[in-house]
């Protein structure tokens, strides 16, 4: 399945880079970013989220709120469900994308992320952008990607357990 792979890096929209180029090197404080304009990754028809660190997520388009409720009955009443959840799955191979891109400072393709929303879990493939400082200093990590279609989201969730529950099972 490289070629797919190769498929999804190639598909981010164009307007991307001209959204990121508007936060990028914009702002000297991390919490500055949360007044940013952030209009242009709205339209976006991919899935586009920024954090400080993985456990600090500030912003999440208009495309990824939609992951938000894809899954929900037609029966739940919203009134009565908890509020939406969008987490990333904390573990080191998941974070060593963030750690390059901050050290190198350059945007890492074909990224996954392993994310935590309300009706279950899903994987996204992208690419992650270190959002820096006017000193140049990367203050928070921007992902844009899509979900990986069901198919191939069984094989990832197989290996993901596999390589991150050792001993289990062994004698």
């Amino acid at each position: 399945m490289p070629e797919y792979d190769k498929l999804l890096q190639i598909k981010l929209p164009e307007a991307l880079e001209s959204a990121i180029d508007g936060i990028d090197r914009s702002y000297d404080l991390p919490k500055q970013l949360l007044d940013a304009d952030v209009s242009e990754f709205e339209e976006l028809d991919c899935c586009v989220f920024a954090y400080f660190d993985r456990d600090d997520i500030f912003y999440l388009n208009q495309e990824g709120r939609k992951l938000l409720d894809m899954r929900r009955s037609s029966l739940d009443e919203r009134g009565r469900s908890s509020p939406p959840i969008f987490w990333l799955e904390d573990d080191a191979a998941l974070r060593a994308a963030d750690d390059f891109a901050t050290r190198r400072q350059q945007p890492v393709q074909g990224a996954r992320e392993l994310v935590t929303l309300s009706w279950g879990k899903t994987w996204l493939h992208g690419t992650k952008y270190p959002i820096r400082s006017l000193q140049g200093q990367t203050i928070a990590i921007l992902f844009a990607g899509y979900e990986i279609p069901p198919s191939r989201q069984i094989k990832l969730v197989a290996e993901h357990y596999r390589d991150t529950q050792f001993g289990i099972g062994e004698n």
